[in-house]
C-alpha cells in the first residue's frame, strides 16, 4: 500500500508530461528529418503493395529410385519485393528509389484436392514391386516447384511485376507534385536462387 502511494503520484505526473509533450507545438525549427522518414514508410507500404499472384495447375510425370508418378498440383506462386533492401536517397528536390530483388514464392494450393496422384507404378522389373515413399514425393514436389519458379521467369510474370510497381510508384507520387525517379537494377530479370 506505501509503494502504491508514492508510485501512483509519479505516474500521474508522468501522464501528465505526455500529454503535453503531445499536444504543444514544438518551437525548434524542422530540418525535414522527420519528413523523409515518413516519405520512406511510405515508399515501403507502397512497393509491398506491387505484387503479382499466380494460380495454375501443373501436370506431374516424374520418377525417382525407378518409381514413377503422375499427379495434378495446384500452385500458387506470388511474385513480392524485399523490403529489407529498398534503396531510397534524396537528391535535392527528387526522390530516387531503386527498386529492390523480386521474390518469388511458390506453395501448394490450399484446397484439399489441390494434389491429386492419378497414378504410380514401379519402373524397375522387380519381381515384388516398391512403392514410393512419401520422402520420394516430397522431394518430386520439390523439384516441380522449382520448375513451377522457373517458368513464372520465363512466362514473364516477373517483368510484369517490376513494371507495375514502376507505374504505382510514379502516379502515386505524382499527386504529391515531387519529382520521383524509380531505377531498376533488373529491368530484365532472371531467376535468383
Amino acid at each position: 500500500m506505501k509503494i502504491l502511494k508514492y508510485i501512483l503520484p509519479v505516474l500521474i505526473m508522468a501522464a501528465v508530461g505526455i500529454a503535453i509533450w503531445i499536444w504543444l507545438p514544438e518551437n525548434k525549427p524542422d530540418d525535414g528529418i522527420r519528413l523523409q522518414q515518413a516519405r520512406i514508410k511510405s515508399i515501403s507500404s507502397m512497393i509491398e503493395l506491387c505484387t503479382l499472384d499466380v494460380h495454375e495447375e501443373m501436370a506431374i510425370k516424374d520418377s525417382i529410385n525407378g518409381k514413377w508418378i503422375v499427379a495434378r498440383q495446384t500452385i500458387e506462386g506470388r511474385v513480392r519485393f524485399n523490403l529489407d533492401s529498398l534503396k531510397v536517397e534524396e537528391r535535392g528536390d527528387t526522390l530516387v528509389v531503386m527498386l529492390p530483388p523480386e521474390r518469388v514464392d511458390i506453395l501448394e494450393g490450399a484446397e484439399s484436392d489441390s494434389y491429386q496422384v492419378l497414378d504410380t507404378w514401379d519402373g524397375t522389373r522387380n519381381l515384388f514391386p516398391r512403392t514410393m515413399t512419401a520422402a520420394e514425393e516430397n522431394a518430386i514436389k520439390r523439384r516441380w516447384q522449382k520448375k513451377a519458379r522457373e517458368r513464372i521467369y520465363e512466362r514473364g510474370y516477373v517483368k510484369m511485376a517490376r513494371e507495375d510497381a514502376k507505374k504505382t510508384l510514379i502516379s502515386l507520387f505524382e499527386a504529391t507534385g515531387q519529382p520521383i525517379i524509380i531505377l531498376d537494377p533488373l529491368p530484365s530479370p532472371r531467376r535468383v536462387e
